[in-house]
């Protein structure tokens, strides 16, 4: 079993580690980027495998996932298989995944226009007892 502890980078680098191919070898750069059907380019992965780029949209998550037969909740996971996601039993945690993976779509500055909206909110709901956190 994969070990899902870890950033992003962390995750893909131990998918590239410990997922070999049937004759026991390990996956290239240039198999992945071929099996993800142009999803990725070279540039891409190497940025999503160093860190340099830690926001993939879900569209690239999806082929990196089904590249290496885990399951896109792979990368949401944290120690012990706690989700950073929120748990889809609950109702209110659709939208919530949602609102995560639309904002994948969005730049730096669309992002920061719902974080603040965020924090608006939280503090006219509640009257102001929950102060935003700084990022």
């Amino acid at each position: 079993m994969v070990n899902n502890e870890g950033t992003l980078a962390e995750k893909l680098e131990r998918l590239f580690e410990e997922v070999r191919k049937p004759d026991g070898s390990k996956y290239s750069q240039t198999e992945v980027i071929e099996g993800t059907k142009g999803v990725l380019t070279r540039v891409y992965l190497w940025k999503l495998r160093t860190g340099r780029a830690m926001n993939p949209g879900f569209h690239v998550i999806k082929a990196i996932s089904d590249f290496f037969g885990v399951e896109p909740s792979y990368f949401f996971e944290t120690s012990e298989g706690e989700s950073s996601t929120p748990d889809s039993s609950k109702p209110d945690d659709e939208i919530v995944k949602k609102i995560l993976l639309r904002s994948n779509k969005l730049d730096d500055a669309g992002r920061k226009a719902i974080l603040d909206m965020i924090d608006y909110i939280l503090t006219t709901q509640k009257g102001g007892s929950d102060q935003p956190k700084e990022m």
